[in-house]
C-alpha cells in the first residue's frame, strides 16, 4: 500500500513538471506576441498603415508636379538661352561689320591727312590754285576737302560710338547669357533632387503597400482561425515545436557569407543579415524547421518574393526567411512540416529585384515570432535579433543533404 501511494505522488511530481515545462515553452515561443495583441490591434495598425501611404500619395503626387513646374521653367530658360546666343551672335556679326566700317573710315580720313600734307607743300599747293578756273573755284575746293573731312570724322565718332554701345550691349548678353546657363543647372539639379526623392516615396510607397498587404493577410488568417477582434493572438496559435534545424535544400554552395562582406549590387547592403545559397533556378525550398507561415512579400526592389516563417526550436521562437524566390507555394497561417515543398528558388528578376545578381536562395534567421502582432511588422524588428544560421560551411564550401 505504501509502495502503491508513493508510485501515485511520483507520478503526480512528474506530471506537474512536465506541465510546467510545457507552460515555460509556451510562453517562450509566443515571447514576441505579447498579452494584449489582438486581432483588433492588427486592424488598426492596417489602417494607420492605409493612412500613411495616402499621405504618401498626396506626396508623390506634389513632388511630380514640382517636377513638371521646374521642368517647364528650365525649358523656358533654355528658349531664352538660346535666343540670347542668336542675339549674341547677330550682335558680333554688327560688330565685325562695324569694324570693317571704322577701319573704312580711318583710312579715308588717312587720306585727307596725306592729301594735307600734300597742300602743305608749295608746288602743290601752287599746282592746286593754278588748277582752279577762279578764286570762286579755289574757295569751292577748298571747302569741299573741310566738309568732307568734318563729314567723315563724324561718321567716324558715329562709328565709334555704335561700336562701344555694341561691346556694351554685348557684355550684357554674356551676362544674361551666364545667369541663364546658372538658372539651367540649379533647374537641372532641383528636378534631379526632386527625382530622388520620388523615388524614394515610390519605394516607400511599394514598402509600405506591402506591409498592408502582409497585414491584410494576417488578418485574413486571424479570422479564418477564428480569432476575435478583442481576443488575443497568443490565444489563437500554436506553433511546433523543433529539437534541430535542417537544410532548405538538398544541396548547395554557400556564395556570401554573414555579416561583413563586399556589396554584390549597388542597392544590397555591405552587412548581410544572412547567408545565400548558389543553387539552380527552380530548386525547390523546404521549411528548415516546422512552423506556421508569418508573412509573404511579393515583388520586393530588394528581396523579390520574400517568405517568412514562424518556428520554435529546442522551446525557443524564431523568424526565418527566404529571399529571392521564383514562387510561394503556401499563404499565411499555413502550417508547413520540412518534407513540404513551401518555394522554389530564383534570383534572376529584371526590374523589381536590384538586390540579386544571378540565382541563389537567401536564408535568414531572427530570434523571436516576428511580423505577427501590431508594431511587430517592419523588417528592421526582424533585423535587429537576426543571427546567424548555424551548420553551414564557409563562403565558397558546398554541403548535400539537409541534415
Amino acid at each position: 500500500m505504501m509502495k502503491r501511494n508513493r508510485f501515485y505522488i511520483i507520478m503526480a511530481f512528474i506530471l506537474v513538471a512536465f506541465f510546467l515545462i510545457c507552460i515555460a515553452n509556451n510562453e517562450l515561443a509566443y515571447a514576441a506576441i505579447k498579452k494584449g495583441d489582438t486581432l483588433g490591434g492588427l486592424k488598426k495598425q492596417r489602417d494607420a498603415l492605409i493612412a500613411e501611404q495616402k499621405k504618401q500619395n498626396a506626396q508623390k503626387a506634389r513632388t511630380k508636379a514640382e517636377i513638371e513646374a521646374s521642368k517647364t521653367k528650365k525649358l523656358q530658360a533654355e528658349n531664352e538661352l538660346f535666343q540670347t546666343k542668336e542675339d549674341i551672335q547677330k550682335l558680333e556679326e554688327n560688330i565685325a561689320a562695324t569694324n570693317v566700317q571704322i577701319t573704312s573710315e580711318k583710312e579715308k580720313t588717312n587720306d585727307l591727312l596725306r592729301l594735307y600734307q600734300q597742300l602743305q607743300s608749295e608746288n602743290v599747293y601752287l599746282s592746286y590754285i593754278t588748277g582752279a578756273s577762279s578764286m570762286t573755284d579755289l574757295i569751292m575746293r577748298m571747302d569741299a576737302i573741310n566738309q568732307f573731312a568734318d563729314y567723315n570724322e563724324r561718321e567716324l565718332n558715329k562709328l565709334e560710338m555704335l561700336q562701344e554701345s555694341n561691346n556694351s550691349l554685348n557684355k550684357e548678353l554674356e551676362k544674361y547669357q551666364t545667369k541663364l546657363d546658372s538658372q539651367i543647372k540649379s533647374y537641372a539639379d532641383s528636378i534631379v533632387v526632386l527625382n530622388d526623392n520620388l523615388e524614394e516615396l515610390e519605394e516607400g510607397e511599394v514598402t509600405i503597400a506591402q506591409e498592408i498587404a502582409s497585414i491584410k493577410e494576417l488578418i485574413k488568417y486571424y479570422e479564418s482561425i477564428p480569432c476575435r477582434d478583442d481576443q488575443d493572438l497568443i490565444e489563437c496559435v500554436e506553433i511546433a515545436n523543433n529539437t534541430g534545424w535542417l537544410k532548405p535544400v538538398t544541396k548547395g554552395r554557400i556564395t556570401s557569407g554573414f555579416g561583413g562582406r563586399n556589396r554584390p549590387t549597388p542597392t544590397a547592403s555591405s552587412n548581410h543579415k544572412g547567408i545565400d545559397i548558389g543553387v539552380s533556378e527552380g530548386t525547390p525550398v523546404y521549411p528548415t524547421a516546422a512552423g506556421q507561415v508569418a508573412a509573404i512579400v511579393r515583388k520586393s526592389s530588394c528581396g523579390g518574393n520574400m517568405l517568412y516563417i514562424w518556428t520554435n526550436v529546442n522551446g525557443k521562437p524564431y523568424t526565418y526567411v527566404y529571399m529571392h524566390l521564383k514562387s510561394i507555394e503556401v499563404s499565411v497561417g499555413e502550417k508547413v512540416a520540412v518534407t513540404d515543398i513551401v518555394a522554389y528558388s530564383g534570383g534572376r528578376f529584371y526590374g523589381y529585384d536590384r538586390c540579386t545578381t544571378g540565382p541563389h536562395l537567401h536564408y535568414g534567421l531572427s530570434e523571436g515570432h516576428h511580423f505577427g502582432a501590431p508594431g511587430d511588422l517592419a523588417l528592421s524588428k526582424f533585423n535587429a535579433y537576426v543571427i546567424e544560421p548555424p551548420g553551414y560551411p564557409k563562403v565558397g564550401g558546398y554541403f548535400s543533404g539537409r541534415s
